[in-house]
């Protein structure tokens, strides 16, 4: 597979103290693996408002679809809702996806090369549409996308198609939507009473373009053209966290009792009424007690505004966790209530874990096999040690792949990132796909108080053989606050994706004792007829060593009388066929693994 760069403009912030520096990195998403994870359903139900059109994709001979792309995939109607291919969208729950729905699928239709041809389709409905005597209307729809690149939107014209006004949901380079993952399904709104009010032959199109990427898929339902209501406001997204030293308002989920700080909170407010509304209000509310609003703000009709609570909340200290809700509210009773509030978001208080991620995977970063690293900007309150650093293993990763961690500190001249400390390279097992994986650092690392320090995982690849590692992804990151390195380009990224990769300062980290002193040595590797397997035990025991292929079949046994100290054996390759095998050693309930590779 290819890899996929986005070519934006890079910023680098030089103002005043370097809590305004940060460094001169370009943006990267990567095309990640799709994971299970949560996923918002929203009610679709349109209580007051006045329906003036409507198509719930039951009959296709109701829309024209073309294809005005080299792919041969276009618009098509489903009456499959399972046919979602993200696992944590599917299937689709719009109100009549059982009767069709409109769905485009750039997943399924570029894996040979994704870069060779590009879906660009639109779908129009073919009766226009009369919408005399309403000058004030608006068009909504239910849908289900997960973003990569793909652009996709609306267009309305007023003149039976001489002219169209566009309404962008996505483009090449971003996404309106608080994540990668639409809702599902996602409920879009748009005032087209500009190009459409009053007009005797209004027609709509869904447009969709895959730029020449091996992109996702949109599918499209329950679309209506409706009158204003006179009061509905929406709760588009919240900006919440803390501003520390990176001087970006970061959102931790999961936070060291010493770590504790007060969280900031604000709003982004839409009015879709056709009403101004003076006393618009945002409110937050925890399960522990607290509550906080924003003041008292005006917003025109189809205007949009940020609200700041006016107090911050502040989490215990003990051990625990909090819900926290969102809302908006004002004095007038809103005409369609499900957009009031967006999903809550759980904060935990914890002894040693750090974390920017959501905590439910919905998705992966990796590199194609090659060499990355990615990890999370973290703000320091308080002096700490650093014991080591936890990362949450995809379930695509690969057994075998070798994964490292890295702590490093910021430059304060340029922003740039200084290598402080790693952990010792860990070989991936089976069992540590799908699960949180913990790395201990070399040595214990004391970090100071108001400053800000970034942790990263990553691996240097198989050279492209295999997925290697994946790393997992929950939530959203502001730009420049999680970074990726690519190996292949030698370039530190940021990435939108919060990675799942998290400081640890549990002071019990590598007290205990393992049974292997050392790691294990293999020796040629790669291999052809053998290999000499060295290792080194605190006390005499009984090993077993293991070899695996890459299926986890077991290729080869041996059971080693070894001593405390220096062992090796010799493993007989001469039967193996090339590839990759693993060479697995156990005694008194500890493991060492080392990944052999042989060549004929």
């Amino acid at each position: 597979m290819k890899k996929v760069y986005l070519s934006l403009f890079t910023v680098l912030l030089t103002a005043g103290a370097f809590a305004q520096v940060k460094s001169n990195l370009s943006p990267l998403v990567k095309r990640g693996e799709t994971q299970i994870g949560a996923t918002k359903f929203v009610n679709q139900e349109t209580e007051k408002a006045t329906v003036l059109w409507s198509d719930n994709f039951s009959t296709g001979a109701n829309w024209t679809i073309a294809n005005l792309g080299s792919n041969t995939e276009d618009w098509s109607i489903s009456t499959n809702p399972a046919v979602i291919p993200v696992a944590a969208l599917a299937p689709f729950a719009s109100a009549s996806a059982a009767n069709g729905f409109l769905f485009v699928n750039s997943d399924a239709n570029n894996t040979a090369d994704f870069n060779s041809t590009i879906i660009n389709t639109t779908a129009t409905n073919v009766t226009p549409i009369n919408l005399a005597g309403q000058p004030f209307v608006k068009l909504r729809f239910s849908h289900n996308f997960r973003w990569w690149h793909d652009t996709r939107g609306v267009r309305v014209s007023g003149d039976n198609g001489a002219t169209w006004t566009e309404f962008e949901i996505t483009n090449e380079t971003e996404y309106s939507t608080p994540n990668q993952n639409s809702d599902n399904p996602h409920v879009s709104v748009f005032d087209i009473s500009a190009v459409a009010g009053n007009q005797t032959q209004v027609l709509v199109q869904f447009y969709y373009n895959d730029n020449d990427y091996w992109a996702w898929y949109w599918a499209v339902d329950d679309v209506q053209i409706e009158t204003f209501e006179d009061y509905d406001l929406t709760l588009n997204t919240v900006d919440w966290g803390t501003t520390g030293y990176w001087a970006e308002r970061l959102p931790y989920y999961q936070i060291p009792s010493a770590q504790i700080q007060p969280i900031e909170f604000a709003g982004k407010v839409k009015n879709n009424g056709l009403q101004t509304q003076s006393d618009v209000v945002f409110e937050v509310g925890t399960s522990t007690g607290f509550t906080g609003t924003s003041a008292m703000a005006t917003i025109a009709s189809n205007a949009t505004d940020s609200l700041e609570l006016t107090t911050q909340w502040t989490p215990s200290t003990t051990v625990g966790s909090a819900t926290v809700s969102f809302d908006v509210t004002s004095g007038a009773t809103d005409d369609f209530t499900a957009d009031n509030s967006i999903a809550d978001v759980t904060v935990a208080t914890t002894g040693f874990i750090y974390a920017r991620d959501a905590g439910t995977i919905t998705n992966g970063t990796f590199n194609q096999g090659e060499e990355f690293k990615v990890g999370n900007i973290f703000d320091m309150y308080a002096g700490a040690t650093l014991k080591g650093i936890d990362v949450f293993i995809s379930a695509s990763a690969v057994a075998g792949a070798e994964v490292t961690g890295t702590l490093w500190s910021i430059d304060e001249t340029d922003g740039s990132f200084v290598f402080m400390e790693e952990t010792n390279a860990y070989v991936l097992t089976a069992g540590d796909l799908g699960a949180l994986k913990t790395l201990k650092l070399l040595t214990d690392q004391t970090l100071d108080a108001d400053l800000s320090y970034l942790v990263t995982v990553g691996s240097f690849g198989d050279g492209g053989a295999t997925n290697d590692l994946v790393v997992g992804t929950a939530g959203v990151s502001g730009v420049q606050t999680s970074y990726y390195y690519d190996g292949t380009d030698l370039t530190w990224y940021y990435t939108t994706s919060t990675p799942m990769v998290r400081m640890n300062f549990n002071p019990a980290l590598g007290l205990e004792e393992s049974a292997f002193a050392h790691s294990m040595n293999l020796y040629p590797n790669p291999a052809n007829n053998s290999t000499t397997v060295a290792f080194e035990l605190e006390n005499a025991a009984v090993v077993a060593l293991n070899v695996t292929d890459i299926t986890g079949k077991v290729v080869a046994t041996q059971t080693i009388n070894a001593v405390g100290g220096a062992n090796q054996t010799i493993i007989d390759a001469s039967k193996l066929t090339s590839g990759v095998y693993f060479v697995n050693l156990s005694a008194n309930g500890e493991a060492s693994t080392q990944k052999l590779i042989v060549r004929k």
